[in-house]
């Protein structure tokens, strides 16, 4: 039974070949229409050729154009005499096949032999068939068969690439220089009626030209990248580690990790509102100095009365203040005729609770001298007013007081210490339950309880975290992975997921933190991509599901072919890449 293809006017050459590939009929008659895209050179004619040979199909032409008949039976295909022939074409398929090219080129303008050549064994690809047409005889007094380079057409060697091919034929083509021999080509009538002109050499150019680009690009571009996503089971574990700072290196037989205890202190402090209230009855204080301008000699006082001066416009006697201990005022100096009184300074306490006694700086006399050659000559200034007297309700510094104070300033602080937890040391980790804050002091003025409008607070903070380098852990959890697998399985290490099965315990002193870690991790079948790869080589895209849908371990295949004209996998092994899905690369 014979089955006929139809073929397109612009129809390309690929589409061609996986027609007469997916073909379920062994005798074909591919009908060609006249000017169609394909078999207008010597290059298509040849790939259909051996498409037929390498898929065991005999393949007949049906086809009025005059060119595609000759590139066509050039190539060793069957012409159909169903198409009729004029006597111009089989004039000229007469002098082809017959080999006399000194029939179509005068001997004088000789074109380039190795230009369009009939060689049965020209090849794109080492894989594909050879033609079997005989080469044709070339006459002994034609300069064309005197021509003794090689035909670029040839078959390749093993191994030489599209860009070795290229590289060749631009060498060959300097040689021979065919573009010079092609101008006096054109000047040269062929047999019969038909004129091989300006226009038909520049088509074999660009045919020649199509053909290197076809061969550079098919052989260096095609990829094909299959991943595979295997079936996948849980399994879990439990790991204990230990992190020591006291260690140097990693112990995976014990499980012990070398650690790091890693330091920060940082203080910060302010001013704040104290909004504590209770009932107060509260002396002024301050300070005074006690001049001594009566003797030479010092003078002792244990602990005596100081009386204000009355202030100009006040009534009344001034206001009692007490020394609050003993005290020796030094005696006057004498230098130079000039005398320098004697003097101490004292702190001071109001005789009586009350605002009335937050005076202003004044001077002192001292009440028990009075009508005493030491009167007026022992007697006392202050320097600032007197404060802290008060009765009634008034503001003190509150447990309150002092617990918001710290939280904002530690709040203040937590930039600095947000940036000791990220900048740790390269490669470097800790748990979050290994990390560690802690109030190391804090202060306030006035103290807890005291009357105020305002206060200063102060606290220290000291961070503390035991770290680690993520690869020693990941390592030693790999290995016990490892240790738990059944042969001919892989875990997938970017699937683990790690938990505590209790807080972990840390000693900030010793730098150690231990704890039991479970581990869930994803295990698949061990996959031989090498053997996978060679299944697939060659294959169809649709065909490659195919292959794969018979192994149980394999849930769901992707293929990616590039570029975009690529229709099957490279047979080439190297321009194949099978990825496992949750494998490292």
């Amino acid at each position: 039974m014979k089955e006929s293809i139809y073929i397109d006017l612009n129809e390309d050459i690929q589409s061609v070949i996986q027609k007469v590939q997916e073909a379920e009929t062994e005798n074909l008659d591919l009908v060609v229409p006249t000017g169609a895209r394909v078999l207008q050179n010597i290059v298509d004619a040849h790939l259909i050729k051996e498409a037929g040979d390498e898929n065991g199909k005999i393949l007949t032409v049906v086809t009025n154009d005059l060119m595609g008949r000759i590139f066509a039976e050039r190539a060793g295909l069957a012409i159909s005499g169903r198409a009729g022939e004029s006597e111009s074409i089989r004039s000229v398929k007469t002098s082809i096949t017959t080999g006399r090219i000194s029939d179509i080129i005068p001997r004088k303008k000789t074109a380039p032999a190795n230009f369009l050549s009939n060689s049965p064994n020209f090849s794109l690809k080492p894989s594909l068939a050879k033609a079997k047409t005989p080469p044709p005889k070339l006459s002994r007094g034609s300069k064309v068969g005197e021509k003794k380079s090689e035909n670029f057409f040839s078959p390749r060697s093993k191994g030489e690439t599209g860009a070795d091919f290229l590289k060749s034929y631009r060498e060959e083509r300097s040689k021979a220089n065919v573009f010079k021999e092609l101008r006096e080509i054109n000047k040269v009538r062929s047999v019969g009626p038909f004129r091989f002109g300006p226009a038909f050499w520049v088509g074999v150019v660009v045919v020649v030209a199509a053909a290197v680009g076809f061969i550079v690009f098919g052989e260096t571009l095609p990829r094909a990248e299959v991943t595979l996503y295997p079936a996948r089971e849980i399994e879990s574990t439990v790991v204990d580690v230990l992190i020591s700072s006291e260690s140097t290196a990693i112990n995976l037989a014990k499980g012990i990790i070398p650690g790091e205890l890693l330091t920060m202190e940082k203080s910060e402090s302010g001013e704040f509102a104290a909004t504590g209230a209770k009932d107060v009855s509260e002396k002024a204080k301050g300070q005074i100095t006690i001049y001594n301008n009566y003797s030479a000699q010092p003078q002792n006082f244990i602990v005596s009365r100081f009386q204000a001066e009355v202030a100009s416009g006040e009534t009344g006697p001034g206001k009692i203040f007490w020394i609050t201990k003993s005290i020796t005022v030094p005696g006057l100096v004498t230098k130079d005729g000039q005398t320098t009184p004697g003097r101490i300074s004292a702190d001071v306490v109001a005789a009586e609770p009350g605002e009335a006694y937050n005076i202003g700086p004044t001077k002192f006399a001292m009440p028990a001298l009075k009508g005493t050659p030491r009167a007026g000559k022992i007697y006392a200034l202050s320097e600032a007013p007197m404060t802290s007297g008060k009765t009634g309700r008034a503001s003190v510094v509150s447990q309150d007081d002092v617990a918001r104070a710290v939280d904002e300033l530690k709040e203040k602080l937590k930039p600095q210490l947000d940036e000791f937890k990220k900048n740790l040391p390269n490669g470097f980790q800790f748990w979050p339950e290994a990390y560690n804050e802690e109030l190391a002091d804090s202060s306030t003025s006035p103290e807890l309880g005291t009357s105020a409008e305002k206060f200063n607070a102060a606290i220290k903070i000291v961070a503390r975290a035991v770290i680690f380098k993520s690869q020693d852990l990941d390592a030693y959890i790999n290995q016990q992975i490892s240790s738990t697998l059944d042969s001919g399985k892989v875990a997938l290490s970017s699937s683990k997921e790690v938990s505590f099965l209790k807080p972990p315990v840390v000693d900030y002193q010793k730098g150690i933190a231990s704890a039991a870690l479970s581990v869930k991790y994803d295990v698949i079948d061990e996959l031989d991509t090498e053997s996978f790869k060679k299944e697939i080589l060659g294959q169809q895209e649709k065909d490659i599901k195919k292959v794969f849908s018979v192994y149980k371990n394999i849930e769901r295949v992707e293929v990616e072919l590039s570029p975009f004209w690529v229709r099957a996998v490279s047979s080439n092994p190297d321009r194949v890449k099978i990825k496992v899905v949750g494998l490292s690369e």
